[in-house]
């Protein structure tokens, strides 16, 4: 008995799920189709194109919805604009503008007209991701990470300038800056307490000779008393 009103209630939950659930409705394609012509019969579109269709309605109907799935459509009275925006950077992909039409009796019909949509990548440009971080010794000469410089670019240029991005206006202000120099087995630490590259540092770098590693790095001040350490690896020869 049990058994048996367990399988009852298990179906009785199955079918009001499938109730539940929302109908897909299903549009007809519109070639052929007495109750809304369009023109010109085109199924290829370009992506960011746009493209206008003259419409026509049998008489009695009228558009109660429109939608397009990918893109832009407009109706100016007998005329439909199209612009297609593709979701796939190249390539084609299928596109639908479904139309929800009724007659004098408040029937819907639904119907369909599908399109191709081409893209040649032309509306994904792929830009580069701007540069970050960005570390100059006055006035523009940057520090690029794994860079080989010559000492006397930064015996002359002693000031440094942060940046946090390529489109800052103005750098950053800097509470200090450590550099460590290292040569095979040997290692000397500095630290500025400011923004400008100290005499010992100026002195350390004056006798390098051969490639050298040095290691530099920038501490920016943040909001909420918090500081922002960027350091950066790069060489310095003779």
């Amino acid at each position: 008995m049990i058994i048996r009103y367990a399988i009852l209630l298990a179906t009785v939950f199955a079918s009001w799920q499938l109730q539940a659930q929302p109908q897909k409705e299903i549009f007809i394609p519109l070639a052929n189709r007495t109750e809304l012509k369009i023109e010109p019969e085109i199924d290829t579109l370009e992506d960011g194109v746009e493209y206008f269709f003259n419409f026509e309605l049998a008489d009695g109907y009228k558009i109660s919805q429109s939608f397009f799935d990918k893109g832009l459509a407009i109706l100016y009275d007998s005329l439909l604009m199209v612009r297609p925006k593709s979701n796939v950077p190249k390539g084609n992909t299928v596109s639908a503008l479904r139309f929800i039409i009724t007659n004098k009796q408040k029937t819907r019909i639904l119907l369909m007209k599908e399109f191709v949509i081409q893209s040649d990548g032309k509306q994904y440009p792929l830009l580069p991701k701007p540069q970050t971080n960005i570390v100059k010794l006055v006035p523009d000469f940057k520090i690029e990470r794994n860079g080989v410089y010559n000492k006397k670019e930064f015996i002359e240029r002693p000031r440094v300038l942060f940046y946090e991005t390529q489109y800052s206006d103005s750098a950053k202000k800097i509470n200090a800056i450590r550099m460590n120099i290292i040569r095979r087995h040997q290692e000397k630490h500095f630290r500025s307490m400011n923004d400008t590259l100290s005499g010992e540092m100026l002195r350390a770098i004056k006798k390098i000779k051969k490639r050298t590693t040095v290691f530099m790095g920038i501490e920016v001040p943040q909001p909420r008393n918090k500081v922002k350490n960027v350091w950066s690896r790069f060489f310095i020869t003779d």
